[in-house]
């Protein structure tokens, strides 16, 4: 097995938010090629996590410390409302300068005039940016997310936010950065949307950093399981399935010996702590309940899994309302899913 190389350390990191502490001396470490999916119930910090990663928040404690050579590229959850740039524009990365050089060389080009000083000029500045290597690339990643090239040269204001959100994902593909770190990628995506989004996670080459409550995207992409909860985070190998089975395995929680000795050097006299029967009845109560959201998730699962191939046959292709009314349940579900994964979240934090 080759030896990992870290991409992001964060030791004793110790943060509040408006009265509430978020993270006490929590610690983790993400390695290169690692694809990490960052899960908690809402409020556990996940959005702070990700500002103080990108510098635009800062811890109260600790330190979080990236490769030094690593880039990152941040796709937040709601992406900003683009203003005259066509799609490949966006997806280039363009920036004023360059708009400017591509304008004066297209000018220069049309008019037969490319003896001029800024000609010459703006050959440099398109250039320097890589230009003749960075709009077939990024061509072909459009291709990739399924625009078309009729949607090349349109403006992104035209489109849905789910198709601006892509123009968005594809220019941090195409600067191919070492990190790249997603906030909610799959959000409010139609079936189709999402599995080009799922498709291109996959086949992303660096290093993975998401926020999602999409189970089937955490099963399919993830790695690794990211846990935020009020008193730490722990990693899990595996997608989400794997997690859900390690907290199954997991005991009751119970004092440690060295808990139990500090305990007794302090309160010597006092007897040892222990549930009451109400607390124990209702932490088996919430098991239960744990169980049994796992058996809905795993029904609807099998279901999805039913609608997806059904959508092959010939017969359902040909029946436009019936393919709708599948596309329809299969939304439904995954909705359905989300929820019942958040509920999840929720009572293993409270089972602790």
């Amino acid at each position: 097995m080759p030896p990992l190389f870290t991409m992001l350390t964060i030791k004793n990191l110790t943060k509040s938010h408006a009265g509430r502490t978020l993270f006490r001396e929590t610690e983790m470490t993400i390695n290169w090629g690692e694809r990490v999916a960052l899960v908690g119930p809402n409020g556990a910090g996940k959005s702070t996590l990700f500002r103080m990663i990108l510098g635009e928040d800062t811890p109260d404690e600790g330190s979080i410390n990236m490769d030094e050579y690593a880039m990152v590229g941040y796709l937040p959850q709601e992406a900003s409302e683009p203003k005259d740039e066509t799609v490949l524009e966006i997806a280039m990365g363009i920036t004023p300068e360059m708009e400017r050089a591509i304008h004066v060389i297209r000018t220069a080009e049309n008019a037969n005039k490319t003896d001029t000083p800024e000609y010459a000029e703006a050959i440099d500045t398109f250039n320097a940016a890589n230009g003749y290597q960075l709009e077939p690339k990024a061509k072909k990643i459009l291709k990739g997310l399924a625009f078309r090239e009729s949607d090349f040269h349109r403006p992104a204001r035209e489109m849905s936010g789910g198709w601006i959100m892509r123009a968005y994902l594809a220019k941090l593909l195409v600067l191919e950065p070492d990190l790249l770190m997603l906030d909610e990628p799959t959000n409010h995506l139609d079936i189709a949307m999402k599995e080009v989004i799922e498709e291109a996670m996959q086949s992303f080459a660096g290093t993975l950093l998401f926020v999602s409550h999409d189970r089937y995207l955490l099963d399919k992409v993830a790695d690794h399981i990211l846990e935020l909860k009020a008193d730490g985070a722990t990693t899990y190998q595996g997608g989400f399935s794997k997690w859900l089975e390690a907290q199954q395995k997991q005991p009751e929680p119970e004092e440690t010996p060295a808990e139990r000795s500090a305990a007794d050097k302090e309160k010597p006299a006092e007897k040892p702590a222990y549930r009451s029967k109400k607390q124990r009845a209702q932490q088996a109560k919430m098991r239960a309940d744990l169980r049994s959201l796992e058996q809905q998730l795993d029904k609807m699962q099998e279901e999805l899994d039913t609608l997806t191939a059904e959508l092959t046959d010939e017969a359902v292709c040909s029946d436009y309302q019936l393919m709708q009314e599948k596309c329809q349940r299969m939304e439904e579900l995954r909705v359905q899913m989300d929820e019942t994964m958040e509920q999840m979240i929720l009572l293993e934090d409270e089972l602790g």
